[in-house]
């Protein structure tokens, strides 16, 4: 699935994209299916202050998640996962991937364009 987003300066493209990565991180809610789903996840942004920018934001959200802290994506992550997701899997299950995420850092793939193209010629 390919999925461009198009706006200007200031307008949340950060906070939409680490929704929308979070959501496909946390996938069907079912922890088999996603334990390593950050693998298989590219995000591919304009610059290398927009990949550290993002990167970071989708572990501070995870680890807000984790340690029970207000998260502006927790709602989105409860209405993704359907009827039997409840807050307390969310934050589990945030636990986990951060835990899983850090642990395994490099396979976490944020780029720029110019990078990804270097790397797939």
């Amino acid at each position: 699935m390919l999925t461009l987003y198009r706006a200007s300066a200031g307008a949340g493209k950060t906070h939409t994209l680490t929704g929308e990565y979070l959501k496909m991180l946390f996938g069907s809610g079912n922890e088999q299916e996603t334990e390593a789903e950050y693998r298989h996840i590219l995000a591919v942004t304009f610059t290398n202050k927009a990949t550290a920018e993002m990167k970071d934001r989708i572990i501070r959200e995870l680890y807000d998640l984790a340690s029970g802290r207000p998260s502006g994506h927790l709602q989105t992550l409860l209405a993704h996962g359907g009827r039997a997701t409840t807050e307390a899997r969310v934050r589990s299950r945030a636990r986990t991937l951060l835990v899983r995420m850090l642990h395994d850092y490099a396979a976490f793939n944020v780029s720029t364009i110019d990078h990804f193209f270097q790397q797939t010629l």
